[in-house]
């Protein structure tokens, strides 16, 4: 086989370093996965009984269970609840980790505290940065991420949170740094949470700094693929009745300082928020929400104030074998002396076929955020993506954002191994209006209109081998390559797009 026809366009090293990670995940779940359905010693074969497939359970209210100790742990790690494991002596705990969850404090508990944390190291190789248009368009570089936190309750009705980040990249970017690789010490959350009993529900206020995310995290999160993390500065509260459940907040996103403490936030911008979940069906959830972006401009032509409604709902078809996750959004109000109308709409229809041992999932998504088809009409057409993770709907190799975008994505995920799962994704792109720009993960413009009425961006393969070594590790390789397309062909640089990634995380 010669460099030409190698999958990553004559870059052995590439391909050898991505073969020998894939083959080390492999073998090292190759035990647990030849032991599965092998017959006992002296046992002729028999034919095998067809797989037991159970569909989704039908529509019916959601009861109430008892919190689990231990939880599972979350994006968000103070939305997790240790309190069910506080009578629990900590010599009973397996895991050393555990050991360092809901401690008491005080002698008769009424103060108590968790303490965990979360270490990360990421490899990232891209070929053709920029489509091929810098003199040097080939880079790669090691990202590193340590996160502690600290959650002390006082009684029933006061806690404090602090989680401090230290996240640092080696081997510079040659283009220089992005702004979401280092953060050398800082806090991500500070916050004073106070909440009481009102008579069946529950109601809770905070102020300080405190990361956000809503729904899928379409619009609003806490960006974990970046290596600093994304959060504000500000006062919340949250309502909650049984399954429902009603988050607020006014709040300023926090400004990164690589080098020093992050003690400033934007105060030109303003983003708040009213958010409404319903789990109350055991099938399905869904949630209704409002959300504000004001911005101060240098000049009053640069100042916006744009409103977002818009509604999400998720769910599995009860008697089959089928799910679903679909959300709509509008967006109103003004940009400088333009008046914004914008919406974005995303469907995802999966699917698990009865295969037995596989485990696997297919899934058709299709993506929609509106363009300007004008922009002398005085009307903002654009959707604004706000602060998403786009990474996860819209290519691994993160460059399209949700704005004046089309996008149909296939996928298809499988399970070898009972911890091991092989996944690909097929991304199509397109502009949504040809007279508005490509715009980049960020919401900065990545191409600009002009050159061609050329719709077809592109489209993008991933493919992903991931293994959770326990409860707390897992390590992933994955492969991306972006193939341009007209509209980036007739404007300017359009090389293909090689990224190569190479992860392990451990989260306690």
């Amino acid at each position: 086989m010669t460099g030409s026809n190698l999958p990553f366009g004559g870059h052995r090293r590439t391909f050898w370093i991505v073969a020998c990670c894939a083959a080390a995940l492999l073998l090292t779940a190759a035990p647990s996965w030849a032991g599965e359905g092998a017959p006992p010693d002296g046992c002729a074969p028999k034919p095998c009984a067809p797989p037991d497939c159970e569909p989704y359970p039908c529509c019916d209210c959601r009861k109430a269970k008892d919190p689990p100790c231990p939880p599972k742990y979350h994006n968000l790690r103070f939305a997790e609840n240790w309190r069910p494991c506080l009578c629990r002596d900590c010599c009973d705990w397996e895991d050393w980790s555990d050991k360092f969850k809901a401690r008491r404090l005080t002698r008769n508990g009424s103060i108590w505290a968790n303490f965990g944390g979360q270490l990360r190291f990421r490899w990232e190789k891209f070929t053709n940065i920029g489509f091929g248009a810098p003199a040097d368009a080939d880079d790669a570089w090691l990202l590193g991420r340590l996160r502690a936190h600290a959650d002390i309750h006082f009684g029933e009705n006061l806690r404090v949170y602090v989680e401090g980040i230290y996240a640092n990249q080696w081997e510079d970017r040659e283009l220089g740094p992005r702004p979401i690789d280092k953060n050398k010490g800082d806090l991500l959350n500070l916050f004073a949470e106070l909440k009481g009993d009102m008579g069946g529900s529950e109601l809770g206020l905070w102020v300080g700094r405190h990361e956000l995310q809503t729904g899928k995290q379409r619009l609003v999160s806490p960006l974990d693929w970046a290596n600093t993390r994304r959060t504000f500065q500000g006062v919340g509260g949250w309502w909650k009745s049984g399954f429902h459940r009603v988050d607020a907040w006014v709040t300023r996103p926090v400004i990164i300082e690589p080098d020093e403490l992050d003690d400033d936030w934007n105060e030109d911008a303003l983003f708040w928020g009213v958010n409404y979940q319903n789990r109350t069906l055991n099938c399905l959830t869904w949630e209704a929400y409002l959300l504000g972006l004001n911005i101060d401009g240098a000049t009053p032509a640069a100042d916006e104030d744009r409103f977002t409604v818009g509604a999400r709902i998720d769910g599995k078809v009860g008697g089959t074998r089928w799910d679903y996750d679909a959300e709509a959004a509008l967006q109103f109000g003004e940009d400088g002396d333009a008046d914004v109308a914008a919406w974005m709409a995303s469907v995802t229809v999966g699917y698990k076929p009865c295969i037995e041992c596989w485990d696997p999932r297919l899934a058709v998504g299709f993506d929609y955020a509106s363009g300007d088809d004008d922009p002398a009409d005085g009307d903002d057409g654009t959707f604004h993506q706000l602060f998403p993770l786009a990474h996860k709907y819209l290519g691994h190799a993160d460059l399209i954002g949700r704005q004046n975008n089309v996008a149909l994505r296939f996928e298809a995920h499988v399970k070898p191994a009972k911890k091991l799962t092989l996944s690909a994704w097929y991304h199509m792109f397109w502009r949504a209006e040809e007279n508005d720009a490509v715009y980049a993960v960020t919401g900065g413009v990545l191409r600009a209109p002009g050159g061609n009425t050329d719709t077809a961006i592109g489209s993008e393969l991933d493919i992903m081998l991931k293994y959770k070594i326990d409860r707390h590790w897992v390590a992933f390789v994955e492969w991306a390559h972006f193939f341009t397309s007209d509209f980036l062909e007739g404007t300017g640089a359009s090389d293909d797009v090689d990224v190569i990634y190479l992860s392990i995380q451990g989260t306690f």
